[in-house]
This record gives C-alpha cells, sequence and structure tokens, in this order.
C-alpha cells in the first residue's frame, strides 16, 4: 500500500530519495482525520516505513536518446510529480514513439525522430522551470475562496486564466490539454 501525504514545508533538504520520513513532521496536520471507515492517524503510524520525497523542480534535459535507449515520461519531462504530469507526458511520448518506429525502420533514426518531435515540448511548456503551476493553481483558488467549498472551478478562476493571464497557470493549462 502507497499513501502520500502532501505538505509545504521550510524545512528544506537536499534531494535524497531513500530519506526516512518523520510522523511528527506531518502527522499533526492529520491528527483529527478519524472517519468511520478509517483512522488516518493510526493508518499512517501503522506504516512499516515513511519515505520523505522531495518536490524539486530541475532543468530540461537537452537530449533524451542514446543509441537504441530513449527516455519517454517522468525520465523526459523534469516536472513536479503530481497531477499526473509524468503520465500525461508518458502518453504522448508512447504515441509519437511509436509513430517514429512504425515509419522507420532504423531504430536509431525513428528514436532521434521521437526525439525531436517531443523534447521541444519542454522547452514551450517551460517544464524545467514550471513556477510550480499545479501549486500555483491550488494557491489561487485558496486565496480567492478562503478555503471555503465551491461548486465549480469556473466561479473561482476563469477559462481565461488558466489558458494564460496568469503567467505560471500557462504551462499547467497546456499540459493538461495535451498541447504541451
Amino acid at each position: 500500500m502507497n499513501w502520500v501525504c502532501d505538505i509545504e514545508t521550510p524545512q528544506y533538504q537536499a534531494r535524497d530519495w531513500n530519506r526516512r520520513g518523520k510522523l511528527e513532521d506531518f502527522l499533526p496536520a492529520m491528527a483529527d482525520w478519524h472517519f468511520d471507515w478509517l483512522d488516518v492517524p493510526k493508518f499512517i503510524s501503522s506504516a512499516d516505513a515513511i519515505l520523505e520525497y522531495p518536490m524539486v523542480d530541475q532543468d530540461p534535459l537537452p537530449r533524451w536518446s542514446f543509441g537504441r535507449l530513449t527516455l519517454l515520461g517522468d525520465a523526459a519531462h523534469p516536472m513536479y510529480p503530481r497531477g499526473a504530469n509524468g503520465a500525461a507526458q508518458a502518453i504522448l511520448d508512447c504515441r509519437a514513439l511509436s509513430d517514429a518506429l512504425v515509419a522507420d525502420v532504423d531504430a536509431i533514426a525513428a528514436l532521434k525522430a521521437y526525439e525531436v518531435k517531443r523534447l521541444p515540448g519542454d522547452e514551450r511548456s517551460g517544464a524545467g522551470k514550471s513556477q510550480g503551476a499545479p501549486d500555483a493553481i491550488l494557491h489561487e483558488v485558496y486565496r480567492r475562496t478562503g478555503d471555503k467549498p465551491f461548486k465549480n472551478i469556473d466561479d473561482v478562476i476563469s477559462r481565461e486564466e488558466l489558458d494564460g493571464s496568469l503567467g505560471e497557470l500557462q504551462t499547467y493549462s497546456r499540459i493538461r490539454q495535451g498541447t504541451a
């Protein structure tokens, strides 16, 4: 079983994907999450291991293909690991990669064609410097609603803003639409 608790912290440490997490760093945020069907603090406290994964931004890679090996999805696109960003890019990458492999019997040339088609997407979307686009949307919605419930996102933030008037939201909108 895998669970995720996403909490912003001022205690940032250098990236370490094997660092053990500490219950006291995040469990208080869920201390009163007791439901008829699940006691969240007990569930989390019962975990065999807790790992802390940093949310980091990276510069785009200059290339993905190396001989008969190429990258796609999360490995190729330096995006925050949320909102299915890597999965969405992997789907688009797989389509482009399969098209390239069908079009050219030379695997190395096909991988290069795939890279030429998909790699510029990172530069256009600003993926390496995404400015925390998914977080920016969440923070803006929180700011506008005061963390109160709402029925329709369009009542809180306009489509025009999601499509670009809020600079950091433009990347997220294009990625979600599959045009990045």
